[in-house]
This record gives C-alpha cells, sequence and structure tokens, in this order.
C-alpha cells in the first residue's frame, strides 16, 4: 500500500495511474486523499499511525448509527455493541497496516447517518437539501474507496426515491448522483 502512495506523492495523478508498478485492485481516491489531507504520509510509520488514528472514527460513527435508529437504548449498550467492531482481526489489521477498507467503512457509516437524518426532515427546504448531498456525496465515496460497496449508493438512491419527500428533491438526487458518477 503504501509503494502505491510514494507514487502518488513523488509523481502527478495520470503518472502515478499509469506506472506498471502501481498494483492496487481499489480506485485510488484513498491515494488521492493521502496526498492531499494527510501531512503524516511522506514516512511509511507517519502513513501507518494517521491510518491508525483515522480508523478510531468507525467505531465512533457506528455509534451514532445505533444512537439514531435506537434512539430509547441505553448509552452504554450502544457504545458496547459499537465498540465489538474492535474485535474484529480484519478490522484490527486494516487499521494497524494501513489499509484502504477502513476509509471506504467511514463513508458507509457517514451515508447511513445522513440519510437517516434526510429522511426524518419535516419541510425544511435548506436541510433537505443539504442532507440530500451529503447523502449523496457520502454514497458515491463508498463506491470510490470500493467497488464492493456498490451496494450502498444502490440503498440509499432507492429510499430516497421511494421517501414521501418531494418530487423535485428525488430530481436533485438523480442528477447528483449522475455528477458523483462523472469520475
Amino acid at each position: 500500500i503504501y509503494t502505491n502512495l510514494k507514487f502518488f506523492l513523488n509523481h502527478d495523478l495520470i503518472t502515478s495511474i499509469k506506472n506498471p508498478e502501481y498494483h492496487d485492485s481499489r480506485p485510488p481516491t484513498s491515494y488521492i486523499l493521502q496526498e492531499i489531507l494527510n501531512p503524516f504520509a511522506k514516512s511509511e510509520i507517519g502513513y501507518r499511525r494517521s491510518v491508525f488514528f483515522i480508523s478510531f472514527l468507525v467505531p465512533i460513527l457506528f455509534y451514532f448509527c445505533l444512537k439514531q435508529k435506537f434512539q430509547n437504548k441505553d448509552n452504554l449498550l450502544l457504545v458496547l455493541i459499537s465498540s465489538l467492531i474492535c474485535l474484529s482481526p480484519y478490522f484490527r489489521t486494516s487499521s494497524f497496516w494501513g489499509l484502504e477498507e477502513n476509509f471506504g467503512i467511514i463513508a458507509l457509516l457517514l451515508s447511513f447517518i445522513f440519510l437517516n437524518k434526510f429522511l426524518n426532515i419535516n419541510n425544511d427546504k435548506f436541510k433537505d437539501y443539504y442532507f440530500l448531498f451529503l447523502t449523496t456525496f457520502s454514497s458515491s465515496l463508498c463506491l470510490y474507496f470500493d467497488q464492493k460497496l456498490l451496494l450502498i449508493p444502490l440503498i440509499c438512491f432507492l429510499k430516497i426515491i421511494f421517501s414521501n419527500k418531494f418530487k423535485k428533491l428525488k430530481f436533485y438526487s438523480i442528477l447528483f448522483y449522475f455528477i458523483f458518477s462523472l469520475p
């Protein structure tokens, strides 16, 4: 993973993707974001540590997803349930070694948080458009982090289309998904 990231740190985007030494089955979204946003990506240990700390967002976001769905449940129970993901060897390994899977999980959890907020808004036009944009953007990011997460934008799209929101919002969701599918 870090070998691929070094290509992006040392070359422009097109050269990095076309490089015969670039070996990855996922889109280069995480490398591009690491190059732009992560000041610690210059060294391998700095990169791994930053991804490790970014991965702590997963149980926190999972807690907020659970809190939205189960508002009447005890907070301690929700914290314990959201912490169960830390027991997964797959999650811990990808966190420790700086793999890309956790970025897709973060985008997935953000998508469901924004979708739930969007569906629960009652006739506030600014918030409707705001959370519609955030839902379509974060669910589209899921696909750009990992192709296996194609199901997430599809679920969000269908929930928006079959919701009882205005037709204009549904049109904008189609437009947003079209725009986010262009890259």
